[in-house]
C-alpha cells in the first residue's frame, strides 16, 4: 500500500525553496572564490579558512533538505525509520 505525503503548504515550499537557492548561491560564490585564490596561489591559511566555510555552508544544505524530508513525511509509525534512514545519507559522506 503506497502512503500518500502530508501536504505542505504551498507557502512553506516557496520559503524552503527560496532559503535552499541563497543558501546554494551563497555556497556557488564561496566556491568560486576559492578557485580564484588557489589560481593566484593567495595564502593557505585563507584558502583553509574559506574552505571551512564551504564546508559549513554545505552542510546547512543537507540539513535543510533534511528538514524538507521530515516535513514531507506522513506522521505514523514508521516516520522515525525514515528519518533514521534521511540522516544516514546525510551522514555518509563524513
Amino acid at each position: 500500500m503506497i502512503k500518500s505525503r502530508k501536504q505542505i503548504p504551498g507557502d512553506k515550499i516557496k520559503t524552503r525553496q527560496t532559503i535552499l537557492d541563497h543558501r546554494l548561491s551563497r555556497l556557488d560564490g564561496q566556491v568560486q572564490a576559492l578557485r580564484r585564490m588557489v589560481g593566484k596561489g593567495d595564502d593557505w591559511k585563507k584558502m583553509l579558512t574559506l574552505a571551512a566555510a564551504i564546508e559549513g555552508a554545505a552542510d546547512q544544505v543537507s540539513a535543510d533538505l533534511f528538514r524538507g524530508y521530515l516535513e514531507s513525511l506522513q506522521v505514523d509509525e514508521t516516520v522515525a525509520a525514515k528519518a533514521r534512514e534521511g540522516l544516514e545519507l546525510v551522514l555518509k559522506r563524513c
